[in-house]
């Protein structure tokens, strides 16, 4: 095979990779096409699996210290609740709020470190991995001499979290439930029916009634929550209650259903508040009043996290004023918003010069939502990739942050977010980097 041909073709995957996920907002424009799946070792992707669900089991345990129920916690965590709000203390409502997880995870030293914990339905990676794994599957599966991965562990996230659906809608007594996926967007476009296919046809391959639905189609009643006329006994919602109004969606529908209690939403509100950055906060903070092999776990997997307020602290065996310490030691901290998402206001020490880090510092300070994190360079990652025509196509090493994704507890796979710059220390795609998938090896 000539090296023109080679080329050619690896111009023709990574074209049709983004083909494929254009309504998907896998990447920024400028970011990278990868033309592999990354690679991870099966040890690796289990540690991570564990690391997260045990930290999970930790912030339901410190905020139980904390907080009474999960009003008195949204209001520690300062959740900003919607106009239409369906935050509940009921048990049965809430018995979910976990079992939909994807924390950020990056690898250090070899280490695996907690950076972020995001649960809930709304989680980017299901539908992007699904559709990059689909695609590699057909690029390098058996069709291809050149490519071997029948020894490859590819795991797959929609078959779990349909799994966690059904068990939800069967603790409440319903056996054979209708399920409405529900976005944002009528069109073609993300967060459309065009976006959400692959969820839809895999409960409908499995014989669970499912449709896509905005929430402002939805009609509740005494007796039901319908859609088109149609029962809906399980609301999947794929968006942020918090967001639900950037995209004018009315949500008394759902509101209306669960006061009568003829419907569940999945995710409950409660997961939207127990994403909150400020509990990674609390969970670092309490290590100290943790038993031994709490203590350890903390101190090596979630990197030293505290509100940022100007406080006194203790950081490597010294107190000390914190603003101070985030001033001084200027490149080994993060600053991050404690209730955004995707990257959204987060400032690297390690990117920053002095004075625009000082600004940022005190200007957190005064705002009193953001937490300082110590910051931990991710291992590189070797992925090749495209970037745009008339540049080569070679193998990066990137700085990835992984997204295990959690359902029910179980792997359901990896999202990996990465640059073509293994210094870069904010990652995602909406700041120029791509979304790819993980195969795991044996």
């Amino acid at each position: 095979m000539s090296r023109s041909t080679s080329e050619q073709q690896r111009v023709d995957l990574a074209q049709g990779l983004d083909e494929r996920l254009c309504a998907a907002a896998y990447r920024h424009a400028s970011g990278p096409i990868p033309l592999r799946p990354a690679l991870l070792p099966r040890q690796v992707a289990v540690e991570m699996r564990d690391v997260s669900v045990r930290l999970m089991r930790l912030v339901r345990q410190v905020s139980s210290t904390l907080a009474r129920d999960i009003f008195e916690l949204a209001d520690l965590v300062g959740y900003r609740r919607p106009d239409v709000c369906m935050l509940t203390d009921d048990a049965a409502w809430n018995t979910s709020t976990f079992q939909m997880a994807r924390p950020d995870v990056v690898l250090s030293g070899g280490v695996v470190r907690v950076v972020e914990c995001n649960v809930g339905s709304a989680l980017a990676g299901p539908e992007q991995v699904t559709r990059i794994d689909r695609y590699f599957r057909e690029v390098y599966g058996a069709a291809n001499p050149y490519a071997d991965i029948s020894r490859l562990w590819i795991p797959e996230v929609m078959p779990l979290r349909r799994e966690v659906v059904l068990e939800v809608a069967r603790q409440r007594g319903v056996r054979q439930p209708s399920v409405a996926v529900l976005g944002w967007d009528r069109g073609t476009e993300f967060g459309s029916a065009h976006y959400f296919d692959d969820v839809v046809r895999d409960f409908q391959r499995s014989g669970v009634a499912c449709e896509f639905a905005v929430p402002n189609d939805l009609v509740a009643d005494p007796d039901a929550l319908t859609h088109e006329g149609r029962r809906i006994d399980v609301a999947l919602r794929m968006f942020l209650s918090a967001d639900a109004h950037k995209a004018d969606l009315d949500m008394s529908p759902l509101r209306d259903a669960m006061q009568a209690d003829t419907a569940i939403t999945l995710s409950p509100d409660a997961a939207d508040v127990y994403s909150s950055k400020k509990l990674l906060a609390y969970v670092s903070e309490a290590a100290d009043d943790l038993p031994s092999g709490d203590r350890e776990f903390v101190r090596r997997h979630l990197p030293w996290t505290r509100l940022l307020t100007d406080s006194k602290v203790f950081f490597e065996g010294e107190h000390q004023g914190l603003v101070d310490l985030l001033i001084r030691e200027r490149e080994r901290f993060f600053i991050k918003p404690s209730d955004q998402h995707g990257g959204q206001g987060i400032t690297a020490g390690v990117d920053t010069d002095p004075d625009t880090w000082e600004e940022a510092v005190e200007r957190a300070l005064r705002d009193g939502t953001h937490i300082a994190q110590e910051f931990f360079r991710p291992d590189p990652l070797a992925v090749p990739c495209y970037r745009k025509a008339g540049e080569p196509v070679d193998v990066v090493q990137a700085a990835p942050v992984f997204g295990p994704m959690l359902m029910g507890g179980e792997l359901g796979g990896v999202l990996v977010r990465h640059t073509d710059n293994q210094h870069t220390a904010v990652v995602n795609a909406i700041g120029g980097g791509v979304m790819n998938t993980c195969w795991i090896t044996q």
